[in-house]
């Protein structure tokens, strides 16, 4: 083994192990989750989208009933769904009230926590009502586990911002899809974004997987010598 594989080694295993961040395009007060190694993100959730070259692009109520992937570049193959009431795309983002879902059934196979950003105006939350809830559920089960609210920021306009996230370490089952369900009532929501974020490698195993490739490498380098 010459020292180019031995460098091609080095490269391909770091990669493996290293999680990179997604540059996020969903929406400005987004932010980059930190070892997210999928996401899906949905901008301009109304009559007046436009595509990546400024053609119009509306969002559809059909669409939105028979689910609509993410339009921002880079999502994977989630589908946001509604699934009942009237949230329709209105000229300012989705209006209304209803029960919608984000479904995906392509998981990363170290997937340890479930991350969602939205840019919500909770009118009825606001005033006094019964606030939006979100609830994720797995492999099609009914489970409806509460996400923590990691933040949030009342902009006093109808941009204001959420992040929840779900914390998966503590299952076993290998997760092989997951579905967010999202009930709200008159309300108005203009972006979301979902991201799977990755089990970060303790330092131990840094430190191991140095310790392998140093020994592959210093075996390359005695065969070149013999």
């Amino acid at each position: 083994m010459n020292m180019t594989s031995v460098r091609a080694i080095i490269g391909t295993s770091l990669l493996a192990v290293a999680s990179l961040a997604q540059a996020n395009a969903t929406h400005d007060s987004f932010i980059d989750i930190a070892d997210s190694v999928s996401f899906d993100g949905w901008n301009q959730l109304n009559r007046n989208r436009v595509d990546a070259n400024g053609n119009a692009d509306p969002l559809t109520s059909a669409q939105l009933a028979a689910g609509t992937a993410g339009n921002v570049a880079g999502s994977g193959d989630a589908l946001l769904t509604l699934i009942s009431g009237s949230y329709y795309p209105a000229g300012a983002g989705l209006y209304g009230d209803g029960s919608i879902t984000f479904t995906d059934n392509t998981i990363a196979s170290n997937i340890s926590s479930i991350a969602f950003q939205g840019i919500i105006n909770d009118f009825d939350g606001s005033f006094g009502g019964t606030p939006f809830s979100l609830s994720l559920s797995y492999n099609g089960g009914d489970q409806a586990l509460a996400g923590t609210l990691v933040n949030s920021i009342d902009t006093g306009t109808s941009a204001d911002y959420y992040y929840f996230s779900w914390d998966l370490s503590g299952i076993s089952t290998p997760i092989t899809s997951y579905t967010l369900n999202f009930n709200i009532g008159f309300s108005q929501s203009l972006a979301f974004q979902i991201d799977q974020v990755a089990a970060v490698p303790e330092p131990s195993t840094y430190a191991m997987l140095m310790l392998g490739l140093g020994a592959v490498g210093f075996a390359a380098r005695r065969r070149k010598q013999a």
